[in-house]
């Protein structure tokens, strides 16, 4: 037999040229290294020092080895589970265009990479390339097959040690979530007073965003606007939640005091935290992703000069008193134009009532008439209808004092422990007993309150408010776009309003109860009313001023 270069002499070149030629691109040998370091949360970010220690042991190697360092990544905090990592992604696409590099370093292992068969597999893809991932505390040469075995398993033993630790916390977070305590960043419209302490005694309020949210959830519940309308509203009014976020938010019962998880799969249970909005107006927000139907108007049938579409009923009965029974008989009215006159209609069988627009507008502007007043009367309005609102809540009121009492009382006995702990008059394992006790009954009061629904400290700016809206009823109806003109239809009439033609009148089934006593409260204070208004019995049908906030130009 030939030797293999006397049979290499004997083929001819142009068969030569067949042969395979040396890969060259997947070959790097320039002793260039980018470094990576890395922890697993955000404490031990802000209080531990192995970022600066990974990076100085990888530094001094590098001096040691004669590796040039091109570009540092990582130097944060975040989850080896898996790979999908900001830093650890930006330092592969760095890699993968700047072909100058062939080391990737890290401090060990584990600091690349927990997830195991994923690590082997991805360290194994990246050398294909020419890249090596060395570890300054465990030096392996992976050029050998026995040195890629070795640091497979040095990637699995890291998973391995993880995994306990992990099902650990998971059962931890599993158990919090079914006791009512939230275990993740707190939602947009929600900040956590206590984030870190335990969850047990996390402290969530709805923020000034949240505060923002509710009218959210309240066009979708009331009105067709699409998602991307309303967000626009809510940004309008200072809100910062964007679209996609929002279109998420609608569907998480957070907002409305429940929590659900994907550790809790087909679990859902009461929260600690405040409701952003009731469980009635969360369900009606949600019809329209089930695909039930709601009532509305589409955006195209939105005309600026037929506002009281849907809102104004016709009365098909002579009785001009609004009995249920007359209410009843009630058909709401459509709109249409004609020779350039917008018209109010509604078909019926027998009788059809049609009316001009701009005269039924005109009607339901006096309307709005009653609730404004001069100037001189605001400050005697404010204490009238501050007295009439406290009068009514002064059952929630007292227990709004009570429950601070008991909070004031509660934080005293806190701090008794922890000096008789401090002077060692108590045992740690007392203190610990009496410290836990203590504070989960301080959440629970806390949790009371901030589920109050009535928050004194915010009534002055209520009735500022709502008092604002009153004075200039009429003419920022007038003013406002289709939508905002329904909004302020629907806060002073939540029933809407009712058209009796035959006596060519607007009669009112139901007033918000915040407005209701404006206009006997300001012919009292015209001197047009003899007695006391208060004697007549107005408080005990005025409750809480809800309300007031979807409509927020003023």
């Amino acid at each position: 037999m030939k030797k293999i270069n006397e049979q290499a002499e004997t083929i001819s070149p142009a068969l030569m040229g067949f042969a395979k030629v040396l890969d060259v691109q997947n070959v790097r040998s320039t002793k260039n290294c980018v470094i990576y370091t890395r922890v697993s949360s955000k404490e031990q970010a802000e209080n531990n020092t192995s970022l600066t220690s990974q990076k100085m042991y990888c530094e001094e190697y590098c001096k040691k080895n004669g590796y040039a360092i091109k570009a540092y990544f990582g130097g944060t905090f975040e989850s080896a589970k898996g790979d999908e990592r900001k830093e650890f992604k930006k330092m592969l696409e760095y890699v993968r265009i700047n072909k100058s590099i062939d080391t990737i370093l890290v401090y060990s292992y584990d600091r690349f990479s927990r997830s195991g068969t994923n690590a082997a597999y991805l360290s194994q893809e990246l050398q294909k390339t020419g890249v090596k991932v060395n570890a300054v505390s465990q030096q392996i040469d992976t050029s050998s097959p026995s040195g890629r075995l070795h640091r497979d398993m040095l990637y699995l033993f890291s998973q391995f040690d993880n995994e306990p630790r992990k099902d650990k916390v998971v059962n931890g977070m599993i158990e919090n979530l079914r006791q009512g305590y939230w275990v993740a960043a707190p939602p947009f419209g929600y900040t956590n007073l206590n984030r870190k302490e335990k969850v047990k005694n996390h402290k969530y309020i709805i923020n000034e965003q949240g505060e923002l949210l509710k009218e959210g959830f309240r066009l979708k519940a009331e009105t067709s606007l699409t998602n991307k309308e309303i967000v626009a509203k809510l940004r309008k009014k200072g809100c910062k939640v964007n679209y996609k976020s929002f279109t998420r938010i609608l569907t998480n019962p957070f907002y409305c005091g429940y929590i659900v998880h994907a550790l809790i799969p087909a679990e859902i249970y009461q929260g600690g935290h405040p409701a952003l909005v009731t469980e009635v107006v969360f369900a009606e927000a949600n019809k329209v992703i089930s695909g039930e139907p709601r009532s509305g108007i589409s955006k195209k049938h939105k005309v600026n000069e037929l506002p009281l579409k849907m809102f104004a009923k016709a009365q098909l009965c002579d009785a001009i008193a609004l009995s249920d029974n007359a209410a009843g008989t009630a058909t709401p009215l459509t709109g249409y134009r004609k020779k350039g006159i917008y018209y109010y209609k509604t078909y019926q069988a027998e009788k059809a009532v049609n009316v001009n627009a701009k005269h039924l507008n005109n009607l339901f502007t006096e309307e709005l008439r009653k609730y404004e007043y001069e100037n001189k009367h605001t400050d005697k309005l404010k204490e009238e209808i501050k007295w009439l609102i406290t009068e009514r809540l002064s059952g929630q009121l007292n227990e709004q004092t009570q429950l601070k009492k008991q909070l004031t009382e509660l934080t005293g006995k806190i701090e008794k422990p922890e000096l008789r702990f401090i002077n060692s008059e108590l045992t740690k394992e007392l203190f610990e007993k009496y410290d836990e006790k203590f504070r989960e009954e301080k959440a629970g009061l806390e949790r009371k309150l901030a589920n109050s629904r009535f928050d004194s400290s915010n009534l002055e700016n209520i009735i500022d408010r709502g008092l604002k809206i009153a004075q200039n009823a009429s003419k920022l109806w007038h003013d406002w776009d289709y939508d905002d003109k329904q909004d302020l239809q629907k806060l002073i009439y939540p029933e809407g309003i009712i058209y009796n033609k035959k006596k060519d009148i607007v009669r009112t089934p139901r007033i918000n109860s915040f407005f209701e006593p404006i206009p006997q409260l300001v012919s009292f204070l015209e001197g047009n009313e003899k007695s006391h208004l208060f004697k007549g019995g107005l408080n005990s049908r005025l409750v809480v001023p809800t309300g007031i906030e979807p409509v927020s130009k003023v």
